[in-house]
C-alpha cells in the first residue's frame, strides 16, 4: 500500500479516528473561506467499520502489507480487486471488508450538502479585485457607508476602499406580481401541478418557474439562518430515522426517450419529526462537458473509481459501463433494486444521465450525508441512529461517528420491515401477535403494557447473547425478530450493530423499543401526497398498463428546488394535528408556528 490508495484520493494519511469538533477558517476546494469544523477537515472513511475490532476507526498507513496478525503499529489490512474496478479493504483481524471510497470525494459532498449553511453576508463590493470583495467580521464594520436610496427605495452603499457604490434591494426586488409568491408557495406544497398553478396564478410558465427559483432561494437563506445556529443547540439524546426515496425525471427529448432517476436520503428525528436534510444526488454546478475536460485532463480513465479525481460524480465513461453490463444482462433488463448504495450503481437501458448539471454517485450522497448530519449534532450528548438495511447506509453512518461510538455517544441499529406485505397480510399479523401479546401479560401482572414489552424484549436478548459464538459483540450479526408487530412497521427485525456488551439487557431492549424508520417514511408519504412532481406513477390502460410518470419534471434540478421548499415548509409551517406544534418548535428550533411570508419575504438585510 505504498502508493498510499488505501486513503482514497485526497485522504490524509491518519491513524486515528477524528478528533473533537472545533471550528477554523480553511479555504475551500471551490475557493471560499468558511468555518469548517475540525474533524472535517481531516476527514477518512477507509477503515474496518466492525465495532469492537481492534482496527474500527483505524485507518491503513502507508507501509507494506502485513498478512495475518502483524505486530503492533503495523498496517493490518489487505485491498481485493484488481484492475480498474471497485477495491474493497480486508481486515486482516475480523475478515470483514469495506468498499474504498475517496476521502477528497466525500468532503466535497459534504460541503456541497452543507452549503446553503455559509451565507454570505449581503454587504459586499461589486468589484471582485477589492479587499472589500470579501469582508470579514471586523473589516465589515467600518468597510462600507450608506449613500442614500435608488429611484425604487432600495438602500444604496458606497465602499470605503474603492469608492464603488451598489444597492441592496428587497429579496422580492424585479418581481412585477411580488404578491403571487405566497400563494405559489402555498400551491406547490397543496400538490397543484405546474400546469394548473400557471393557470390559478394567471402567469407565463417562465414566470412561475422564476418564482420556484426565488422560493427555493428564501428557502434556502431561511433554513440557514435557523440551522447554522443547531451546533450551539444542547440535546440530551437526538433518535434519528433514516432511508431513501427514487425519484425519476423524464425525458425531455423525443430522440432519447430515457429517464433519469435520482436517489434522495433523509434523516428524521424520532421525537419532533424535524428533517435533517433531504439532498438528492444531483449537483447543478458542475456542467457535463467540464466535468468531463476534467475526467480527461486528469487522466482519471486509468485510475481506480476511490482513487479517480472524479470520483463523486457520474460521467460519460461510468454510464458506458454501466450500460455494457446492462446489455449483457438483455434489452429488456431493468436495473435491480439498489439495495445497497454502497456497491456502484447500474442503471438499466432505458435510464440516462442529466442533460444539465451532473448526477452525485449514491455512496458518495450518503458519506456526504452523514457527515452533514454529524455538523449539525455536535450539541447532542448522545445519538441513536435508526437506519434501513443497506451496507451502504451502514458504512457511511459508521464512518462518520466512528469516534462517538467508540466513546459511547451514538448507537447504530438497523431496521428491516417487510414493506411489500398487502393490507391483509398486515392485518393477520397483527392480529396474530396482539392474542399472543394477551397470553404474556399474564406473566406479569399488574405491570403497564411498556414494561412488558420491554420485559419481553430483554428475555430474547439475553437469550441471543446466549446463543450467539461470537467473542465479544454478540448481537452485532444477530437479526431480533421485533415481538410487537404493528399496521405500518409489519415483520419488523432489528440488527444492533454496536453491539460492544458494555450495555445491559434492559438498556439493550430500551434501545431496540424505538427501533423505527416510521418517522421518515411518513417524510416521504407526505412528499408524495404534497408535491405533484412526486406523485406515485399511473397505469396506462391503453398501452398494456405501463407506468406513465405523468407529473414528473423534465429538468433533474426541481428535484432540489421541490425538496427543498417542501423540507423548509415542513419543519417550520406544517403543524401536527396531534401534537399541535410544528417540528421546529418540538425541537426548539422556532417558538410557534412560522408565518409562510417570512420566509418567502425573508431578509438577510435584517442584520445589517
Amino acid at each position: 500500500m505504498g502508493d498510499g490508495e488505501q486513503n482514497g484520493n485526497g485522504g490524509p494519511d491518519s491513524s486515528s479516528v477524528p478528533g473533537p469538533d472545533a471550528t477554523a477558517p480553511e479555504i475551500s476546494p471551490a475557493g471560499r473561506k468558511r468555518p469548517i469544523p475540525e474533524a472535517h477537515k481531516h476527514i477518512e472513511v477507509n477503515f474496518c467499520k466492525t465495532p469492537g475490532c481492534e482496527n474500527f476507526g483505524v485507518p491503513p498507513r502507508k507501509g507494506p502489507i502485513i498478512k495475518g496478525p502483524g505486530t503492533k503499529g503495523q498496517d493490518r489490512y489487505k485491498v481485493a480487486g484488481h484492475g480498474k474496478g471497485t477495491s474493497a479493504l480486508i481486515c486482516a483481524a475480523c475478515g470483514k471488508g469495506t468498499r474504498l471510497k475517496s476521502n477528497q470525494a466525500v468532503y466535497e459532498e459534504f460541503e456541497r450538502q452543507s452549503a446553503y449553511l455559509f451565507v454570505p453576508h449581503p454587504l459586499s463590493c461589486p468589484d471582485e479585485s477589492c479587499i472589500n470583495h470579501r469582508p470579514t467580521k471586523e473589516s465589515l464594520k467600518t468597510a462600507f457607508r450608506r449613500y442614500g436610496k435608488t429611484k425604487s427605495g432600495s438602500d444604496r452603499w458606497q465602499c470605503r476602499e474603492c469608492k464603488k457604490t451598489f444597492a441592496l434591494g428587497k429579496p422580492s426586488v424585479g418581481h412585477k406580481k411580488p404578491h403571487l409568491n405566497i400563494r405559489a408557495f402555498e400551491l406547490i406544497v397543496n400538490k397543484v401541478p405546474i400546469k394548473r398553478m400557471a393557470e390559478i396564478l394567471d402567469i407565463s410558465y417562465t414566470s412561475l418557474y422564476g418564482k420556484i427559483d426565488f422560493l427555493y432561494d428564501q428557502c434556502r437563506l431561511f433554513a440557514a439562518s435557523r440551522e447554522s445556529q443547531l451546533r450551539q443547540m444542547e440535546f440530551k439524546r437526538l433518535y434519528l430515522s433514516t432511508d431513501r426515496q427514487d425519484y425519476l425525471i423524464n425525458w425531455g427529448d423525443r430522440s432519447a426517450r430515457k429517464t433519469i432517476q435520482l436517489t434522495a436520503v433523509a434523516t428524521a428525528d424520532q421525537r419532533s419529526g424535524y428533517i435533517f436534510g433531504l439532498t438528492p444526488n444531483f449537483d447543478p454546478s458542475v456542467k457535463p462537458d467540464d466535468l468531463e475536460q476534467q475526467w480527461h485532463a486528469a487522466g482519471d480513465a486509468s485510475k481506480r473509481p476511490h482513487m479517480r479525481d472524479c470520483a463523486r460524480l457520474w460521467t460519460e465513461f461510468d454510464y458506458r459501463m454501466s450500460m455494457a453490463r446492462a446489455g449483457r444482462l438483455g434489452e429488456d433488463a431493468v436495473a435491480p433494486a439498489r439495495d445497497d448504495l454502497d456497491a456502484p450503481e447500474l442503471l438499466d437501458l432505458g435510464q440516462q444521465l442529466p442533460k444539465n448539471g451532473v448526477q452525485v454517485h449514491a455512496d458518495y450522497l450518503m458519506h456526504g450525508h452523514y457527515w452533514f448530519l454529524r455538523s449539525l449534532t455536535h450539541g447532542a450528548e448522545k445519538l441513536r441512529f435508526y437506519i434501513d438495511q443497506d451496507a451502504g447506509l451502514l458504512h457511511a453512518c459508521l464512518g462518520a461517528f466512528t469516534d462517538k461510538v467508540l466513546n459511547r455517544q451514538a448507537d447504530v441499529v438497523q431496521v428491516d420491515i417487510q414493506k411489500n406485505l398487502t393490507i391483509d397480510q398486515r392485518k393477520n399479523a397483527h392480529g396474530k401477535a396482539k392474542r399472543w401479546f394477551e397470553g404474556e401479560r399474564t406473566r406479569f401482572p399488574g405491570m403497564k403494557d411498556n414494561v412488558i414489552r420491554t420485559a419481553i424484549l430483554a428475555e430474547r436478548i439475553a437469550a441471543a447473547r446466549e446463543a450467539s459464538k461470537a467473542e465479544r459483540g454478540k448481537l452485532q450479526d444477530v437479526w431480533l425478530e421485533y415481538p410487537f408487530p404493528d399496521m405500518a412497521e409489519p415483520g419488523k427485525k432489528l440488527r444492533f450493530v454496536t453491539d460492544l456488551d458494555d450495555y445491559d439487557d434492559r438498556h439493550v431492549a430500551n434501545l431496540l423499543m424505538k427501533g423505527s424508520l416510521w418517522p421518515v417514511d411518513m417524510v416521504f408519504n407526505r412528499i408524495r401526497r404534497r408535491m405533484s412532481m412526486f406523485e406515485r406513477p399511473v397505469q396506462s390502460v391503453r398501452r398494456a398498463r405501463r407506468m406513465w410518470h405523468i407529473y414528473a419534471p423534465y429538468d433533474a434540478a426541481m428535484v432540489e428546488k421541490m425538496l427543498t421548499i417542501f423540507r423548509v415548509w415542513h419543519n417550520y409551517v406544517w403543524v401536527d394535528a396531534k401534537a399541535k406544534k410544528t417540528a421546529a418548535e418540538k425541537l426548539g428550533m422556532a417558538e410557534g408556528k412560522v408565518r409562510m411570508q417570512d420566509i418567502v419575504y425573508f431578509d438577510t438585510r435584517s442584520k445589517l
